[in-house]
C-alpha cells in the first residue's frame, strides 16, 4: 500500500485552516520540534484508515483539540465548527482511492468512512460517487459495507481465522496488523508490536507475524481443527448411535457384543452381534428365538389336551409358577442392590477423581513456578531461604510427620498414577452398572410375565373353564416378544451398518491427520523463519545494537520473538546475559519490524506484507546519531517499502544533518 496524500481541513469563521501533504513512494521524513503537530499528522494519517485503536481508542476523541474544538492563531482563540481528514491511497495494482472521514460535523457520523474512486489530493479529480462504509460497528471486517472489509480487499489482503482466548475463533482483524505496520509515540515502543488492540486473540503477536511472513500454520491449524471438529462429529454420532440402540435392546433384554463404546477404525459390520440374557448367562438371539417358537408349540400341543388335564396337575403347575416367581423376585431384587452400590460407588470414584486431578493442578503449577523461579536465580527455587541460605524442604508437613517424604516430582508422578487408576475405575464402573441395568430389566419383564401366567393359572384352577387362559396369555406373550426380537435384529443390521459407515469416517480423519506437520510449523515454515531472523540480525547489527552477541540471538519457535538463552529480549532482565538498555531495546524493535517486510518480499519467501511503515519519533531514549542515520539509511534503500518517519532529531539542525546524511 501506498500512502500518497493527506488533507486535514479544519472549518473556523475566520475560513479554512489545517494541512495537506504528499509523500514520497519510498521514504518521507517529517520533521518538526516537539508539540509542534507532528503527532497530530500521524494520528490523523491512522484516523483516516480507521486505525485510531492503535493509538488507545475509537472515534475523534484520539485526535487533539486543536483539529475539532479550537486552536490558538494570531495570539487569539479559534473555534472549529467542522472538520475532516482526506487520504489518498493506492494499492499494489495501482488502483487508487480517497477517502474521507469527518472529525466534527453536524451532519456525519465520524464511523462513516466515505470511499472515491480517484486522486483527489494529488490529480485534482473532484469527489463525487461516494461510496459509504463504515468502522467500530458490529459486521465492519465481515460486511460488505464494513471499512476494514473493504480495506482488507483493497489490500487484497485474505485475513484468517484464528482461536480465540474464549475457545473459538474470530478474524484476524486488520487493526491487529496494522500494530506492526504503524508506531506511535507514547506506547509503541514498548514492545516488538506494541499497541495491539484487545479482541480476545490467543497469541495475537505471534499470529501477527505467522500472517505477515505467509507461514502455512493458519493452513496446517484450520485443517487440524476441521480434522478435530470432525472427530467430535464422528465420537457424537457413534455414540448417539449405539446408545439408542442400547437402550432399546436393553428393555428387550439383550445385550451388543464386539462393538466398543468409542468409535473404531477396526470396526466392520460384521463385528457386532446381539445377544439374550437368559438365566444368567446370554445365548445368541437366534437360538433364544428358536427356544421361544419351540416353547411356543409345546403350549399349543398341551392346550389341546387341557381339558383331560386333572386338578391335582394344575395345582403343581402352580405351585412350580410359584417358586420360580419368588426366585425371580430374589435375583432382581439382588440386581436392583447391585445396580444402587454401582452408583454409589461411581459417584464416590468420580469425587475422588475430580480430588486428585485438583491436587495434581495445583501440584503442577509449584512445580512450574519453582522451575521458573530457578531460571531467575531465585534462591528459594533453588532450595535455600534468601536471608539465612539454609535449606527449606519443599513440604508443609516436614515436622509433623517423620519418615521420608515424597517431594513436588514424586507427588505429581503418584498424582497422575492415581488419576490415570481412577479414570479406569470410573470407566469399568460405568460398563458393570449399563450391563447391570440390562440384567435388572430383564429380570424385571420375566418377572411380570411370570406374574401374569400365574394369575392365569389361578383362574383356570377356580373356574374349571375347558380352555387354559394361562397357555393362551403365555402364548400371546411369546408371539409379541418374538415380534419385537425380529424387529431388533432387522434393526441391529441397520445399526452396524450405520456404525461401519462412523468407522470409516474415523479412519479417513486418521489418515489426513497423519498427512498434517508433526510440528507447529512446516519445513517451508521453517526456512522463512530462518531468512527472518538473519534479517534481523543483520539489522540488529548494522544498527549498533551491543548489549549482547547478535549471534547468539535466536527466533523464538513458541513466540517468534527475539530470544536469548531461551529468555525473550526485553527492555529490563534480572540476569545480565540478557539486559538489554532501554534504546538498544528500540534498535530490536526497528531490526524486528523492518525484517519482517524484509522476509516477505525476498524471493523465496514470499509473505503477506502491505510494505509500508509508520514511525513517530524512533530516535527513543537518546539515541546515537549514528544509529538513527542507519536506520533511515536501510528504509531508503528498501525499493519497495512506502516508510514514513516522524522525528524531532532533538530539535538540532545539527542531528537532523548527521542522521540523513547522504540520504
Amino acid at each position: 500500500m501506498i500512502i500518497r496524500g493527506i488533507k486535514l481541513r479544519a472549518v473556523t469563521e475566520n475560513g479554512d485552516f489545517g494541512f495537506d501533504f504528499s509523500f514520497a513512494r519510498n521514504l518521507t521524513i517529517i520533521r518538526a520540534k516537539n508539540s509542534s503537530g507532528k503527532s497530530t499528522l500521524f494520528n490523523s494519517l491512522l484516523y483516516g484508515l480507521g486505525m485510531e485503536e492503535l493509538v488507545g481508542g475509537k472515534g475523534e476523541r484520539i485526535l487533539p483539540y486543536a483539529v475539532k474544538d479550537y486552536f490558538e492563531y494570531d495570539g487569539q482563540r479559534v473555534l472549529v465548527t467542522a472538520s475532516e481528514v482526506l487520504l489518498e491511497i493506492e494499492n499494489k495494482l495501482g488502483r487508487v482511492i480517497t477517502l474521507r472521514r469527518a472529525i466534527r460535523d453536524t451532519v456525519k457520523d465520524s464511523k462513516l468512512i466515505e470511499v472515491f474512486e480517484c486522486a483527489h489530493l494529488t490529480a485534482g479529480d473532484e469527489l463525487v460517487h461516494a461510496s459509504p462504509t463504515y468502522v467500530h460497528d458490529a459486521g465492519g471486517a465481515q460486511k460488505n459495507e464494513g471499512f476494514h472489509r473493504f480495506l482488507e480487499s483493497f489490500l487484497e489482503l485474505s485475513l484468517p481465522r484464528v482461536a480465540t482466548t474464549s475457545g473459538g475463533e474470530a478474524k484476524l482483524y486488520l487493526q491487529t496488523i496494522f500494530a506492526a505496520l504503524a508506531v506511535e509515540q507514547k506506547r509503541g515502543w514498548t514492545d516488538y508490536i506494541a499497541n495491539i488492540p484487545f479482541y480476545g486473540i490467543r497469541d495475537a503477536r505471534a499470529r501477527v507475524v505467522d500472517f505477515l511472513l505467509g507461514l502455512g500454520v493458519f493452513e496446517t491449524n484450520a485443517a487440524r481443527n476441521r480434522l478435530n471438529s470432525e472427530s467430535v462429529e464422528i465420537d457424537n454420532d457413534w455414540r448417539r448411535t449405539l446408545g439408542e440402540f442400547q437402550r432399546e435392546a436393553s428393555l428387550l433384554g439383550v445385550v451388543i457384543e464386539g462393538v466398543p463404546a468409542g468409535p473404531s477404525a477396526l470396526f466392520t459390520q460384521n463385528s457386532g452381534s446381539i445377544q439374550r440374557l437368559y438365566e444368567g448367562a446370554t445365548v445368541p438371539l437366534g437360538d433364544y428365538i428358536s427356544q421361544l417358537r419351540s416353547e411356543y408349540s409345546t403350549l399349543t400341543a398341551r392346550s389341546e389336551q387341557f381339558s383331560r388335564v386333572t386338578g391335582e396337575d394344575a395345582l403343581k403347575e402352580m405351585a412350580a409358577v410359584t417358586a420360580e416367581l419368588q426366585h425371580l423376585s430374589v435375583v432382581h431384587e439382588r440386581a436392583t442392590t447391585s445396580l444402587g452400590d454401582l452408583k454409589a460407588s461411581l459417584k464416590e470414584y468420580e469425587t475422588l477423581l475430580r480430588e486428585a486431578s485438583e491436587d495434581l493442578d495445583r501440584n503442577k503449577t509449584a512445580a512450574k513456578l519453582r522451575d521458573l523461579g530457578a531460571k531467575y536465580d531465585i534462591e528459594l527455587s533453588s532450595g535455600r531461604c534468601p536471608t539465612c541460605h539454609q535449606e527449606v524442604e519443599d513440604t508443609l508437613l516436614v515436622g509433623a510427620v517423620t519418615g521420608p517424604q515424597m517431594d513436588l516430582a514424586a507427588n505429581i508422578a503418584y498424582l497422575d498414577s492415581q488419576c490415570r487408576m481412577l479414570r479406569r475405575q470410573v470407566s469399568g464402573v460405568r460398563e458393570s452398572i449399563r450391563a447391570t441395568e440390562t440384567r435388572s430389566a430383564e429380570l424385571a419383564a420375566r418377572l411380570a410375565a411370570k406374574r401374569d401366567q400365574l394369575v392365569a393359572i389361578r383362574g383356570d384352577v377356580s373356574s374349571g373353564a375347558s380352555e387354559s387362559k394361562a397357555i393362551v396369555r403365555r402364548q400371546v406373550q411369546i408371539e409379541v416378544e418374538v415380534e419385537a426380537l425380529e424387529r431388533l435384529a432387522a434393526q441391529s443390521t441397520d445399526v452396524f451398518g450405520r456404525l461401519f459407515s462412523v468407522a470409516q469416517r474415523l479412519k479417513n480423519n486418521q489418515a489426513a491427520r497423519a498427512l498434517l506437520p508433526k510440528n507447529a510449523y512446516t519445513s517451508d515454515d521453517e526456512t522463512r523463519i530462518s531468512v527472518f531472523q538473519k534479517q534481523f540480525r543483520a539489522n540488529a547489527g548494522s544498527f549498533g545494537y551491543e548489549s549482547a552477541r547478535i549471534q547468539d540471538i535466536e527466533i523464538s519457535r513458541d513466540a517468534l520473538v527475539p530470544c536469548l538463552a531461551q529468555l525473550e529480549l526485553r527492555e529490563i532482565r534480572t540476569d545480565i546475559k540478557s539486559d538489554s538498555s532501554a534504546s538498544d531495546f528500540v534498535r530490536l524493535i526497528w531490526s524486528y519490524l523492518l525484517a519482517l517486510h524484509q522476509t516477505s518480499v525476498f524471493p523465496t519467501t514470499l509473505g503477506h506484507h502491505p510494505n509500508f511503515l509508520m514511525l513517530d519519533e524512533p530516535g527513543q531514549h537518546s539515541m546515537a546519531v549514528d544509529s538513527q542515520h542507519a536506520l533511515l539509511k536501510q528504509l531508503a534503500s528498501e525499493i519497495k517499502l512506502q516508510s514514513i518517519v516522524a522525528a524531532s532529531f532533538d530539535e538540532t539542525e545539527e542531528v537532523f544533518l548527521q542522521a540523513t546524511a547522504g540520504i
